[in-house]
């Protein structure tokens, strides 16, 4: 009798131990975060020819914005002069008149 009593006892101790980690595991299951969708945004892809056109989209700008920023006096056009060791920058000379223009997509 006594060996019956054990062995329901012990039956009834795994039965709750399984339930425990079924639960556990489930839970675990449940609770997987899931991911988060990236809010990064898109690095844009920039010619890297020493044209007004290029020069501008690697700082964001639009072409005419970016003239009024480097070309202060108001001129419609600039070419790449040289590199500026001391000031790690482009020297751009500004001028008056139009060049024909190249296209670039975003």
């Amino acid at each position: 009798m006594k060996t019956l009593l054990w062995c329901r006892v012990a039956a009834q101790a795994g039965r709750t131990i399984l339930m425990v980690l079924l639960v556990v595991i489930a839970g675990q299951l449940a609770g997987c975060a899931k991911s988060q969708p990236c809010a990064c945004e898109v690095p844009r892809a920039c010619c890297r020819g020493l044209v007004p056109q290029c020069a501008a989209c690697e700082e964001g700008l639009t072409l005419d914005a970016w003239l009024k920023k480097t070309c202060p006096d108001g001129e419609t056009d600039a070419h790449y002069e040289r590199w500026d060791e001391e000031t790690q920058k482009a020297i751009w000379v500004c001028d008056e008149g139009t060049r024909q223009s190249i296209q670039i997509s975003d």
